[in-house]
């Protein structure tokens, strides 16, 4: 497994369970309005990729894990005392899996209801919130 470590022009660095590593800065042509990120790293199998993301065009029914972290530092989002706002069920995907990330939150919100851990639900909750909020400017 390949670590980037954070340097100041970084949004992001990390990576999750699968051995997927990357990178996110701001690429050139990024204008307020239309932010655009390159992702850069190695994969679960080891293999170095390079992806530009335009942030205004993330599906948040169909995202990679990669275009969801784009997502989480452009907005700077929450990440309680965890090392990511989304549900745990995400640091199980690969680079090329795509979740539907609003479903997501939605089962892991019911879950900590059941088990009575409402700051857990709360925190999902809140989270949830910035990333429709935020999507619901762009569309």
């Amino acid at each position: 497994m390949k670590v980037y470590l954070k340097t100041d022009d970084m949004l992001f660095s990390g990576g999750n369970g699968t051995g997927l590593s990357f990178y996110i800065k701001y690429a050139e042509e990024s204008t307020e309005d239309n932010p655009v990120v390159i992702a850069k790293g190695v994969d679960e199998n080891g293999k170095e990729f390079e992806e530009k993301i335009n942030i205004n065009d993330i599906d948040l029914r169909n995202a990679s894990y990669v275009e969801m972290s784009a997502l989480e530092a452009y907005y700077d989002v929450d990440r309680g005392n965890g090392l990511s706002s989304f549900p745990e069920e995400t640091g199980h995907m690969g680079l090329n899996e795509r979740c539907d990330l609003i479903s997501s939150f939605e089962k892991v919100i019911r879950d900590m209801n059941k088990l009575g851990r409402y700051d857990l639900q709360m925190f999902y909750m809140r989270n949830m919130n910035t990333y429709l909020n935020a999507n619901s400017k762009h569309k």
